[in-house]
């Protein structure tokens, strides 16, 4: 028994002189990092679906409000285009009213008369000249193209058409067309 009893002591006083005295190991201590934390709130697959429907609502509601912007400018583009054609149309309609003022002028009618009779004569002279007949004054009816399509002599204040001097004149070939964009009649006289 003195043998266990000594053994016990020994393990023991072993065992107290371990616990209070320190080794001669110098300890370091590790600096502490500090970690983020992030604080992840938990949601339910409820929330999480009503969010996700939330953002599809507000993604659709911006993409409505782009293609409205859109079809806004193509409105005002369009709207642009037709008031640019209106003052266009505008514009040209009082562009012909004043031209056909200006040609309808007794200046403008007088000058017209005077190119038809030098171009009648320029082309026909010869073959009225040529036409044997005693005449007081020659009336000539143009198309709008500038084709004869009567001819009628004044004869004793009255005129009277004539279809041999009409298929004289047909057959005379034009040096320069005359395409008045109206009938014409031309009155020339007998010298």
């Amino acid at each position: 028994m003195k043998r266990t009893t000594f053994t016990t002591l020994g393990v023991a006083a072993m065992t107290l002189i371990a616990c209070n005295t320190s080794t001669k190991e110098v300890k370091t201590e590790k600096a502490a990092v500090p970690q983020k934390v992030e604080n992840v709130a938990q949601e339910t697959t409820t929330q999480f679906e009503e969010k996700a429907m939330e953002d599809c609502i507000a993604y659709s509601k911006i993409q409505n409000e782009i293609k409205l912007m859109e079809a806004m400018e193509a409105a005002r583009v369009t709207d642009s285009i037709a008031n640019a054609e209106l003052a266009l149309q505008e514009t040209l309609a009082k562009a012909v009213a004043a031209q056909k003022k200006r040609e309808s002028t007794p200046e403008a009618l007088a000058k017209r008369a005077v190119e038809a009779e030098l171009w009648f004569k320029a082309n026909y002279e010869s073959v009225v000249k040529a036409y044997k007949s005693n005449y007081d004054g020659l009336r000539v009816r143009l198309t709008t193209e500038g084709d004869v399509y009567e001819a009628a002599l004044l004869i004793n204040g009255e005129w009277k058409v004539d279809m041999k001097l009409m298929e004289k004149l047909e057959k005379v070939e034009v040096t320069k067309d005359l395409a008045p964009g109206k009938a014409v009649d031309i009155t020339v006289k007998n010298a």
